[in-house]
């Protein structure tokens, strides 16, 4: 329920084309941001998870798409948008609707991917909404990124 009221929030309070496509992180984009991670991963080992967690760091943030990296434990390992968060326990965080999307990506999360869907503060927006997580399970740790506005539907 709390969805759909989420959802009906951001049709009103974002004019139409108010956000144009330009603006927001695809799907394909947002996989390929996380294939790209794993690749340097592989190539410089725990080097380059500063790398990732450089806030000015193009080839990890990108409009509304940025890079977070968690550990088995449920310790934020890096990220892009949140530097300050890698280190902080995420295991008992929650969306507006109660759900531990975390312990949900621990549960999940493929070495092929898996999409996750919870609710999170969308960075162009400032507020909550809709976003589905592309979570990769690698040596490890979870490698994922996020579109925001709805879930992926396929």
């Amino acid at each position: 329920m709390l969805r759909q009221v989420l959802i009906a929030l951001c049709l009103i309070a974002v004019p139409f084309g108010a956000l144009a496509d330009e603006h927001r992180g695809s799907p394909r984009e947002a996989q390929a941001m996380v294939e790209r991670a794993v690749a340097l991963y592989d190539a410089e080992g725990m080097q380059a998870f500063r790398e990732f967690s450089k806030s000015a760091s193009s080839d990890f943030q990108d409009r509304d798409l940025y890079l977070f990296i968690i550990d088995q434990a449920g310790f934020m390992a890096a990220h892009a948008l949140f530097p300050d968060a890698v280190g902080q326990s995420a295991i008992n965080a929650r969306d507006p609707e109660g759900k531990y999307y975390v312990r949900e990506m621990l549960e999940r999360a493929t070495e092929s991917g898996v999409w996750i869907d919870y609710v999170f503060n969308d960075p162009l927006l400032g507020f909550p909404v809709p976003k589905s997580a592309w979570v990769v399970r690698h040596d490890g740790f979870l490698f994922a990124c996020g579109i925001y506005a709805g879930e992926l539907g396929v």
